[in-house]
């Protein structure tokens, strides 16, 4: 018994040293390299909501931030239908074949796909038609698209 209880503890023990290493693993990441700008005294971290941009780029309007593109890869080995709508009853307009990076303007939830509900969204500035693909057959290269805007 004494034996059991001890086994319980070190498990419990190391489970909890293991969820905390996921927890703290962000603070013990690499700090950002020192700026170029060495005249500086000080480094003020940015507030809480503030917009961070470097004063040498132009600026950014909403229009652009809206219309961001995102990129995936089809990994249909079949190819991936391009759809009129974001379900699988929806209109074929064209096939994608399997490797094809894709530009994706933003997602849906929709008809569940072998567990997934998302939908992709086609940026018709990349492609030749304005459709939807579903994200099961979809990996991300990058961040993981915004939902669209109603």
């Amino acid at each position: 018994m004494v034996k059991s209880k001890l086994s319980k503890l070190a498990l419990v023990a190391a489970g909890g040293a293991v969820a905390l290493a996921t927890a703290a693993g962000p603070a013990f990441a690499e700090p950002p390299a020192p700026s170029a700008d060495l005249g500086r005294q000080s480094v003020e971290a940015p507030r809480a909501g503030a917009e961070t941009r470097n004063p040498e780029m132009a600026p950014e309007s909403m229009d652009d931030r809206r219309h961001h593109t995102y990129k995936g890869q089809v990994i249909a080995r079949s190819g991936l239908n391009v759809r009129s709508h974001p379900n699988t009853r929806s209109r074929v307009l064209a096939t994608l074949p399997y490797g094809k990076v894709i530009h994706i303007e933003c997602k849906v939830n929709s008809q569940n796909v072998d567990g997934n509900p998302r939908w992709y969204k086609l940026d018709r500035k990349h492609h030749h038609h304005d459709g939807w693909v579903s994200a099961r057959y979809v990996k991300n290269i990058g961040p993981a698209p915004h939902y669209c805007h109603r």
